[in-house]
């Protein structure tokens, strides 16, 4: 049996550049799942030139290989849809959800995938889709088609269109990207299949987040249909340019698999080679760890953590900061899901302050940003209220603000 070969050319889009240029070649053995990329001989003599992964795919004459992630590396994987946009994808293509590979999603991305890289057949020109901008107004009717989404029926061709948007994006909820004054924002809507309404306690946990010294991108909570949607200004896009990002998955070089593996102390120590500022962004590392504590926040996973380029490499601002539900229990101990100290993942202050020393942190500073966070989270009842979320849903989440504070 011989093996099937895939072959698509990497872009990626650079300032003062009008349209994405080819940075190097991208193969892939599907059956036996092993990937190269290798730059590009005039990519790299660009003076513009950058690596379109800084640490693990620096920019060299190399052939990088890889066998992770079925062959896709990660900052390739980066560009590729979650849960929700397959989903949708899936609908499109009039296939079975889950049965799409990954290098057969790469031919069906857009210009709205994070970051600021895309794929083409030839060296010539980028393939990536450029679909018709949902706007503002049109949201209340993305909301009734999401809806039926989220319900299984058949949506015809006409309609579809609008749901395309968001397939490039990430995470599992369903979303769109929406044009509001000529600026790419992405709308999160509630999920039919979710107990709990999520856009009216993200909107204020990032509002508590802010105030805890956190970097956030703009947000606006909206009433859209009679239904909270809450939007997010996109941090990855500049007057219409697409900047690059890379999130903590690519950075840390791990499988699908070895996702337990993933570490703030990790992360942070993979800053030191190419962030511009790392005792800054290490303080603000350790900041989210902390404020996830004192939110319950168990899904930062690191896809859920990233990094920004603008005329060198920081932290992303925060984004997905979100409370998982929990009741009460006696002596209740949670874990987030990257592993945080001594004690493994565990949320616990001992764990938290075990390794500051690699945040670039005294334990007396790590003691000060925890305080900071800790007073940012009180109020945390009356956020939600003004946020006008449900009683129902505010009791779903008590135990996410007041659970930690109570145990330490």
């Amino acid at each position: 049996m011989t093996s099937r070969g895939f072959e698509r050319f990497v872009f990626i889009e650079l300032p003062g550049e009008k349209n994405p240029v080819p940075a190097g070649l991208f193969t892939l053995d599907t059956d036996l799942g092993v990937a190269t990329f290798q730059y590009g001989r005039r990519y790299a003599e660009r003076p513009n030139a950058m690596p379109i992964d800084p640490v693990n795919l620096p920019l060299t004459g190399t052939e990088y290989v890889t066998r992770k992630n079925g062959g896709i590396f990660g900052i390739l994987r980066d560009v590729l849809p979650d849960s929700w946009g397959r989903y949708i994808l899936a609908k499109q293509m009039g296939v079975p959800f889950g049965t799409q590979k990954d290098f057969e999603l790469i031919d069906l991305l857009s210009t709205t995938a994070v970051g600021a890289i895309s794929f083409g057949r030839t060296p010539e020109k980028s393939n990536a889709r450029r679909d018709k901008p949902v706007s503002f107004a049109d949201l209340a009717e993305v909301a009734k088609v999401i809806d039926q989404a989220m319900e299984d029926a058949e949506l015809p061709p006409e309609v579809l269109h609008l749901l395309r948007q968001g397939t490039s994006l990430g995470g599992a909820q369903p979303k769109c990207t929406v044009v509001i004054d000529n600026e790419e924002w992405i709308a999160k809507f509630t999920s039919s299949k979710t107990a709990v309404k999520y856009p009216g306690i993200e909107y204020a946990t990032m509002i508590m987040a802010a105030r805890a010294g956190i970097s956030i991108p703009d947000i606006r909570l909206e009433s859209i249909a009679g239904r909270a949607v809450f939007l997010i200004k996109r941090f990855d896009r500049e007057n219409g340019r697409r900047l690059p990002f890379m999130s903590a998955f690519a950075l840390s070089n791990l499988d699908i698999d070895e996702l337990e593996r993933g570490s703030y102390p990790e992360i942070a120590d993979r800053m030191r080679k190419f962030v511009n500022h790392v005792r800054e962004d290490h303080h603000e590392l350790f900041r989210r760890m902390a404020f996830n504590m004192f939110v319950r926040n168990e899904d930062d996973h690191l896809r859920n953590h990233g990094f920004l380029y603008r005329g060198g490499w920081m932290l992303s601002p925060a984004y997905d900061i979100v409370p998982v539900p929990s009741r009460r229990k006696p002596r209740d101990t949670f874990h987030l899901s990257l592993q945080v100290g001594d004690q493994g993942s565990a949320a616990t202050m001992t764990n938290l302050l075990s390794r500051c020393e690699r945040f670039s942190l005294q334990r007396e500073q790590a003691l000060e940003i925890i305080g900071r966070v800790e007073e940012a989270v009180r109020g945390w009842e009356q956020e939600l209220h003004r946020a006008g979320v449900s009683r129902n849903d505010l009791e779903a989440v008590r135990w996410c603000f007041e659970g930690f504070r109570q145990g330490n």
